[in-house]
């Protein structure tokens, strides 16, 4: 724990002397007991600030805080333990970075942080990290353009992991604005000392979810890596003449449609609408992934997947389509193309993606319909299929051959 004095915790968090008084007086901020201060309260603090420039007045805030009609004492300690501020100014620490710098203002809006103000001393972790980060990547890429498309899917890949780690929370554990994060249910609702971490469960979930994300993290950049690596010695050893060449599939992509979302939204709302999506996003993650596949986004009433080929791509989606009704939701319709594709920043383009979904398009309810390479590209036997025709697709020059799987009796 680092200790502050009361002129450097106002400094470190933004906040005023006025305003931290206010907070000690009615016990959102407690002293240590030589009159110090913990610097994992700053969070408290700068809270406090950003619901002041919000327009709520002090003495207001300070009602609701005092008659414990509200709470947010447990803030500092969901939080890791700040690292101090640069004894340099941002202005003066940019500019030591020469013309790296100027992708700085970009890299911090693809992150969505706030960009420190030239005077502002910054917090050196978050300084250290990002010049690093700018600098490592204009290593290799001087324009700074990969730099933003890194930033942009780490924001939004960990903005998205906050958002839905916080709103399932809400959702079962049900905090109120007394409870400071606490559960209102279950074996530790309602905590005695909503900031004491041994009785609050919802800082142990802080934690975890930190060290979650780092596990996953490390996991899956090994898992990726394992993958291009063992790719990229089978092409040394293809090309060198020491392993017979393969015949190369291409990948293939399907898009799973529910039937009749709009009048499902209509008729049942929102929420059941929600939790049919996400009843059918968990059906194609589990059908998909032991086919080496993977859903590459949602599409609100459906789902974008990516397969290493036909073949495994067919299977997988059989599966969802066939285990709707079990599952309890509404039926499904399919379409799947093989060929080219790009991959850029997790997400795919192409003719063949925009085939798939066109494809799918047509389909009915319980439907799966391929284009002739599917066809083509399947071991001999791996499914019957009946002709549908030579059909004009929207944006596609040529009429394309479709087939529907027939369903197994």
């Amino acid at each position: 724990m680092r200790a502050l004095s009361a002129e450097a915790f106002a400094e470190e968090s933004g906040a005023t002397t006025e305003v931290i008084d206010r907070l000690v007086a009615v016990g959102t901020i407690e002293p240590l007991p030589d009159g110090l201060f913990d610097a994992r309260d700053g969070v408290v603090a700068s809270t406090v600030g950003a619901m002041l420039e919000a327009g709520i007045p002090l003495d207001d805030l300070a009602w609701a805080l005092g008659s414990g009609r509200f709470g947010i004492r447990s803030l500092g300690h969901i939080f890791s333990e700040p690292s101090p501020r640069t004894a340099e100014r941002y202005a003066d620490l940019i500019a030591s970075l020469g013309e790296a710098a100027s992708v700085l203002p970009a890299v911090y809006a693809a992150l969505g942080m706030p960009e420190p103000e030239p005077d502002d001393h910054p917090r050196a972790d978050e300084i250290e990290i990002l010049t690093g980060f700018v600098e490592l990547w204009r290593s290799v890429d001087p324009s700074g353009k990969a730099n933003v498309r890194v930033a942009r899917q780490v924001g939004d890949a960990t903005r998205r992991i906050a958002e839905v780690w916080l709103d399932v929370w809400d959702e079962v554990a049900r905090p109120d604005a007394t409870t400071q994060g606490a559960p209102t249910v279950g074996t530790h609702a309602r905590p005695a000392d909503a900031a004491d971490p041994s009785q609050n469960v919802s800082i142990a979930m802080a934690e975890l979810g930190r060290r979650l994300v780092s596990l996953v993290h490390e996991r899956q950049v090994e898992a990726t890596l394992n993958s291009r690596i063992i790719n990229s010695i089978e092409q040394v050893l293809l090309t060198s003449g020491r392993l017979p060449a393969r015949s190369v599939r291409p990948p293939a992509i399907a898009f799973v449609d529910l039937a009749g979302f709009t009048t499902l939204t209509e008729r049942r709302g929102d929420e059941a609408a929600a939790r049919t999506a996400a009843g059918l996003l968990e059906l194609a993650e589990a059908a998909g992934r032991p086919e080496g596949g993977r859903v590459v986004k949602e599409l609100g009433d459906g789902v974008l997947l990516r397969f290493p080929d036909a073949e495994r791509a067919l299977r997988a989606v059989r599966e969802i389509v066939g285990s709707m009704a079990d599952a309890g939701l509404p039926a499904a319709h399919a379409g799947i193309a093989a060929g080219p594709i790009v991959v850029r920043d997790g997400d795919v383009f192409g003719r063949t993606v925009n085939l798939a979904s066109r494809i799918a398009d047509l389909a009915g309810p319980g439907e799966v319909i391929v284009e002739e390479g599917v066809v083509v590209a399947l071991p001999r036997g791996t499914a019957a299929f009946e002709p549908v025709g030579r059909v004009e697709l929207k944006g596609v020059a040529d009429p394309v051959a479709l087939w529907r799987v027939r369903t197994e009796r």
